[in-house]
């Protein structure tokens, strides 16, 4: 998968943000992500995730420490 499919993210204690929407640009967004989704992802389990400040989707095929891979550029 190439590189222009992942998006950085931050992790504070088990709540994850965006510090910029891939899709809008608003800064610090707060991902609706649950810690089993997150494990699920982390397994290349596919979730998603709806972005609250645009209402975009991304389907997260993979997720490692640093960055979620999607099935879709974000880059």
């Amino acid at each position: 998968m190439d590189f222009s499919h992942t998006w950085p993210y931050e992790k504070i204690k088990d709540d994850y943000y965006f510090t910029e929407c891939p899709f809008c640009h608003t800064e610090n967004v707060y991902l609706h992500l649950s810690k089993a989704a997150a494990n699920q992802a982390a397994e290349g389990i596919k979730t998603h995730v709806i972005m609250p400040c645009c209402h975009e989707k991304i389907v997260i095929v993979e997720m490692d420490q640093d960055y979620i891979w999607s099935d879709q550029a974000l880059r």
